[in-house]
């Protein structure tokens, strides 16, 4: 088969039909030959991660000049004996120039499709009763990323990469432990998890695996700079009978001493905002649909390398631009960008989101903020940022701490199904 698309700057519009029957080529018309191209060098990745063998030509057309698109499309059909057209994207030029072409050659077998990517529903534009999609299509994380040119960076789970999580029996019990910590006092746990964070950066490993740290009192008092140190009792004591901690010792007011469970529990309890993006993170796992899950891939922690080009800043002298999304799902090939603050926040924080998910995801982006302090800000504070998330388009999910299980995935779910 031979696929025509309409070039558009949407990513999806341009590659989503790939993704449903593969096709022996795929023919984009448009009217600016380097940006066609750089396109289609990001569609191959990803294609050709799927083991997926496709011809990709590009033809430029002024969007101008009806007769020239009438030529390129008709020489096209007459070149290739199965082709289909996507209507999806493109200039309506081209679109106009196509119906001429099919009123021109009606024994072509001339296929026109139109697809609609927010429900996976596919129009028969030609009105022959047949479609030659055969799957949903759906995009990793991972893909979607590549898609727009850029990729996500890993990394083990004691550095700052996006970390593939182990996610045993274990562990999940971990996390809800850690949750229902949490919530109980949003406020303490981050004063505690600043504490914590302030010993591993002033202190030094005291085992060999990295499960122990100790640090001079003074040095983390001066790692927590404005906020002094107090020994946070109510949820460290919380934290060591659940075993998350084993050991949390400042008895002698010269060190602090600092043990873990093991490095996952470790991470959460070092990275602020973690535990709740954690909740999301396994909470989305859980959402379905008629029995089917709503999002095929959830990451978390996904740091994003803009230009997918990873350079050693040392050697190189050059330097990654990064952004770090907390939590990321994808419904078919809708990626939806979520920001997870467990406290304080400035609108610089929905700008980032907001900037992140035009670029990585355009139009078909949905972006979410998670809260679970927006409601205690000031008035004239809480008022501002929530204008500016609705200007936005950012859909608002606070007072997480308080809710249900199924109250929150109602609410993960909602993302996608309104």
């Amino acid at each position: 088969m031979t696929y025509i698309e309409f070039f558009d700057e949407s990513a999806l519009e341009n590659i989503s039909t790939c993704l449903t029957n593969k096709p022996d080529r795929v023919i984009y018309i448009g009217n600016d030959l380097t940006l066609m191209n750089k396109h289609i060098d990001n569609y191959k990745k990803v294609l050709s991660a799927r083991n997926f063998d496709i011809e990709f030509i590009s033809k430029t057309v002024p969007r101008s000049k009806l007769e020239s698109a009438i030529n390129v499309l008709s020489d096209i059909v007459e070149q290739y004996d199965d082709c289909v057209f996507d209507i999806t994207g493109g200039d309506e030029m081209y679109t106009l120039a196509l119906g001429i072409v099919y009123a021109n050659h009606p024994n072509r077998g001339i296929q026109i499709h139109k697809m609609n990517l927010k429900n996976n529903s596919v129009y028969d534009c030609d009105r022959d009763g047949k479609t030659v999609f055969k799957e949903t299509p759906v995009l990793s994380v991972e893909e979607n990323i590549r898609l727009y040119g850029g990729d996500v960076l890993y990394g083990a789970v004691d550095e700052d990469e996006t970390y593939k999580w182990d996610l045993t029996e274990d562990f999940l019990r971990d996390v809800g432990y850690m949750w229902d910590v949490c919530k109980k006092n949003v406020r303490e746990w981050n004063t505690v998890i600043n504490i914590i964070d302030a010993v591993e950066q002033a202190g030094k490993a005291a085992d060999e695996i990295g499960l122990t740290t100790v640090a001079k009192m003074a040095a983390v008092e001066q790692k927590l700079g404005k906020y002094k140190y107090k020994y946070p009792r109510g949820i460290v004591e919380s934290l060591l009978k659940k075993g998350m901690l084993r050991r949390f010792d400042d008895s002698d007011g010269e060190k602090v001493t600092v043990s873990y469970k093991n490095k996952q529990v470790k991470r959460c309890l070092t990275k602020a905002g973690q535990i709740l993006e954690m909740k999301i993170f396994l909470t989305a796992k859980s959402v379905t649909d008629k029995d089917n899950n709503v999002y095929n891939d959830i990451v978390n922690g996904v740091v994003i390398d803009w230009d997918g080009i990873f350079h050693d800043e040392v050697t190189e002298n050059k330097y990654d631009t990064e952004n770090e999304i907390d939590v990321m799902m994808m419904h078919g090939v809708v990626p939806v960008f979520i920001s997870c603050k467990n406290g304080e926040f400035t609108a610089d924080e929905l700008y980032k989101l907001n900037t992140v998910a035009e670029c990585f995801g355009g139009k078909y982006s949905k972006k979410v903020l998670v809260s679970t302090a927006i409601d205690t800000f000031k008035k004239n504070t809480k008022e501002y940022l929530k204008q500016r998330i609705k200007d936005m388009d950012i859909k608002l999910i606070s007072n997480v701490q308080a809710m249900s299980d199924g109250e929150l995935a109602k609410e993960l779910k909602s993302i996608v199904k309104n």
